[in-house]
Order: C-alpha cells, then sequence, then structure tokens
C-alpha cells in the first residue's frame, strides 16, 4: 500500500509541475512583449538618377539603407515611430535629409516615403458589367492651370510621407478585370501616379486624339 501510495503521490506531482510549468509559459506567450507594430512604406525615388537612402530611428535601434534606381519603388516594414531619412544622388546630390514620423492611423497600414515630394495623383477606374464609356462624363481634373475634361482623379499635395489611400500603387498596374460582389453591376479601383507621369498620359492622350488617333 506505502508503495502504491509513493506512486500516485510522484505521478501527482509530476501532473502538477507539468501544469505549473505550461502555464507559466503560456503566461509568457501572451504577454506581447516582443510585440512591435509594423507598417509597410514603399520608399519612391522619383528622381532621374539612383539614390543611396539611408533611414535610421531616431532611437537609434532600426536602421534601413537602400540602393534605388531612378523612378523606382523600395518596399520595407517598419516599425512605427521616429526616423531621419537621408538620400543622396550618385553625384552626391542631397534629395531629402530631415526627420519623419510613422503613426498608427485607423485602416492605414502602408505609407509612400516620397523622397522628392513630387505631387501625386490618384485616378478613379470604374469597372461595369456593361460599360457605356461615359462613367467619367462631366469630371475634371485641374492641374498646374490647367484643366482636363473626363477625367476622375484628384491631386495629393507633395509631402514626404504619404499615407496609403489608393489600391494599386505607383508599380503596380489595373488589372483587365475585377470580380463584382452579388448583385453589383459596377465597381470602382484606383491607382497612384507621379503627377508629372500622369499629366504627361493625358497630354499625349489629346495629342493623339488632335491627330485623329483613338488608339492611345
Amino acid at each position: 500500500m506505502k508503495k502504491v501510495t509513493l506512486l500516485f503521490a510522484a505521478a501527482l506531482g509530476m501532473f502538477l509541475y507539468a501544469c505549473g510549468g505550461s502555464n507559466s509559459e503560456g503566461d509568457s506567450d501572451y504577454e506581447g512583449e516582443d510585440y512591435e507594430a509594423t507598417a509597410f512604406v514603399d520608399v519612391d525615388n522619383g528622381a532621374d538618377t539612383t539614390v543611396v537612402v539611408t533611414i535610421e530611428s531616431k532611437d537609434g535601434e532600426d536602421k534601413f539603407e537602400l540602393e534605388i534606381p531612378s523612378w523606382e519603388v523600395e518596399m520595407i516594414e517598419m516599425p512605427y515611430g521616429e526616423y531621419h531619412v537621408k538620400a543622396v544622388t550618385v553625384t552626391d546630390s542631397v534629395i531629402v535629409d530631415e526627420d519623419f514620423k510613422l503613426e498608427e492611423v485607423d485602416y492605414v497600414y502602408g505609407f509612400n516615403l516620397n523622397l522628392t515630394k513630387e505631387d501625386y495623383i490618384v485616378e478613379n477606374v470604374v469597372y461595369a458589367v456593361n460599360p457605356t464609356g461615359l462613367e467619367n462624363y462631366g469630371k475634371t481634373l485641374t492641374y498646374d492651370g490647367k484643366t482636363y475634361d473626363n477625367i476622375d482623379a484628384y491631386v495629393i499635395e507633395g509631402k514626404l510621407v504619404v499615407p496609403e489611400e489608393w489600391d494599386y500603387n505607383l508599380d503596380e498596374e489595373y488589372p483587365e478585370e475585377i470580380e463584382l460582389a452579388a448583385g453589383s453591376t459596377t465597381d470602382s479601383r484606383s491607382k497612384l501616379y507621379r503627377a508629372s507621369t500622369y499629366i504627361l498620359i493625358l497630354e499625349l492622350a489629346e495629342l493623339f486624339e488632335e491627330y485623329g488617333d483613338e488608339s492611345f
């Protein structure tokens, strides 16, 4: 009987130890001490030359170094916080050298770091089951003193940090088609452009139209 009691006590002790160890470890897992909220940042080099970009957090814990060719975008994942960015061309010309802050914003999970602070233009495109070609009729875009008819777009004035408010970024294209919600016959998507690029597209479209070529 004594032997059985000792075996039972040993088994009970092991069970309690296991439970205690499991709880302790479980508590550590859920404390979230190592959790750090991050954002996806597209670093936009709108310059006509390659730039070397250094981004360093003010507390010195994070540092990112990138080499980005002209007109290209490089995405990095960064913790929210205060930073300093410096972008230098291959000829040692400084594009930007200043502080910025990534702040958590409801329903915003990405940002563009607009190194040249060029204006952006966001264009909206309507997808329809039976498109009429008149979806943008009467809408206009005015930029740099000129108005463009039948264009559904708006301007984001140039700044360093731009919270994401579009579906497709500078380096992404519109899809040929999208899946509509049940019962819907139309939906829209938006795409971001550098202002210089978008205005060039509009000017070329007008030029082709003037010469009777609608293929552009």
